[in-house]
């Protein structure tokens, strides 16, 4: 039998199909089909290509903990062999970095962003071609994350992007902000904190919010935040009153940005209301293990999605019919306080995978999720 020489092109390949595996789960509300493909590598960033007027067919994959870590660009191709599979991702093109891949977001349609452990971020194309895309890399910044001790780099553990600006948070405690068309001066250097920060977000083009080892998130308005004061403080929610809980994903609503949702080291998930923070708007008992990642539907908000380390991806989604505006001051469900439990749906779309899942994106009516097991799931009809 013939067998292709490299690995990862194997989708073409009966053969291959052997290690692929098909879920199916079936309720009253929905039917989701999900294929596991093995890539050889684990996968610590997914996103979806943009695609405005129809499903996206293309997707990029940022590796981690591996001898070599790449950036990989895939094509949804259709599967003649495979029952149950209408779809299967091959590899169009790949650039190696320089560690691990910790954050990886878009700037436009083409153009993306790429944080990775050796402290550096980069900028790169992607050229949609009708056979074979290619990735290249446009810009590579200057070292932004090091511990000033021992001058060693420090790595960087997210970004955030907001229209060209581009924020990294690093194990240096430090935050900073660049722009798309020049990646070798930082616009903003704020010594954010003193321990390790693991999430950021963008609430407006001017404010981010950060989160650092012990659960305290902060919030930075970046045109007055030179000296490091934040414009607000507040502790990630906890069952155990005694204990730390730090965040480990957040994300703001896409269009109600003053709404921060939290996915925490011990799997609950804390909902913010950055208007008032005198305390959480709503707090939910979820996964049993931390969370990975967490973000809403983009063109649909009413759905929220969280992964963790258990293997798990659920949807959460508003009950419409039992949602009055009026009860809870025309706002959002995810303000709703001890009411929130009662008024959304929670839908297992990916189980007992065994490995952490690290990273989820949803386009349209399609999900691709990458994990620990060195495979990437796609799901139709979430």
């Amino acid at each position: 039998m013939f067998l292709p020489t490299d690995r990862h092109q194997f989708s073409y390949f009966v053969f291959f199909q052997l290690i692929v595996q098909v879920y199916k789960r079936k309720s009253i509300e929905m039917s989701t089909s999900v294929g596991a493909h093995y890539i050889s590598e684990k996968v610590s960033k997914v996103r979806w290509l943009p695609e405005k007027l129809q499903q996206s067919e293309r997707f990029l994959t940022g590796s981690w903990d591996m001898d070599n870590n790449f950036v990989r660009v895939w094509r949804l191709h259709a599967n003649p062999y495979a029952q149950g599979l209408e779809h299967t991702p091959r590899c169009n093109d790949k650039v190696a970095v320089e560690g691990d891949v910790t954050g990886l977001e878009f700037l436009n349609d083409d153009t993306f962003a790429v944080g990775c452990a050796d402290g550096h971020l980069s900028l790169f194309h992607v050229q949609r071609a009708v056979e074979e895309d290619q990735i290249q890399r446009k810009a590579r910044s200057e070292r932004l994350h090091e511990f000033k001790c021992s001058q060693t780099r420090a790595p960087c553990t997210a970004i955030a992007v907001y229209g060209t600006d581009i924020a990294t948070v690093g194990e240096d405690g430090r935050l900073n902000v660049l722009s798309a068309n020049n990646l070798k001066q930082v616009k903003r250097a704020i010594d954010a904190d003193s321990m390790t920060l693991l999430a950021v977000s963008y609430v407006s083009q001017h404010q981010l919010v950060t989160a650092n080892r012990m659960g305290v998130i902060r919030m930075f308005d970046v045109r007055t935040a030179g000296d490091g004061q934040p414009k607000a403080s507040f502790m990630a929610a906890c069952q155990d009153t005694k204990s730390s809980n730090f965040v480990s994903a957040m994300a703001t609503h896409p269009m109600q940005q003053h709404i921060l949702i939290c996915g925490s080291e011990e799997g609950s998930i804390t909902v913010w209301d950055l208007r008032n923070l005198e305390y959480p708007a709503s707090y939910l008992s979820a996964h049993n293990s931390p969370i990975t990642d967490i973000g809403f539907h983009r063109q649909d908000p009413s759905k929220l999605f969280s992964a963790a380390e258990a293997g798990e991806v659920w949807m959460w989604s508003e009950k419409k019919q039992h949602f009055d505006a009026s009860q809870n001051d025309g706002s959002s469900a995810w303000l709703c306080g001890d009411r929130l439990r009662t008024m959304v749906n929670v839908d297992g779309v990916l189980t007992n995978i065994r490995k952490a899942v690290n990273s989820f994106d949803v386009h349209g009516s399609r999900m691709v999720c990458g994990s620990d097991t060195e495979a990437v799931y796609i799901v139709n009809d979430v």
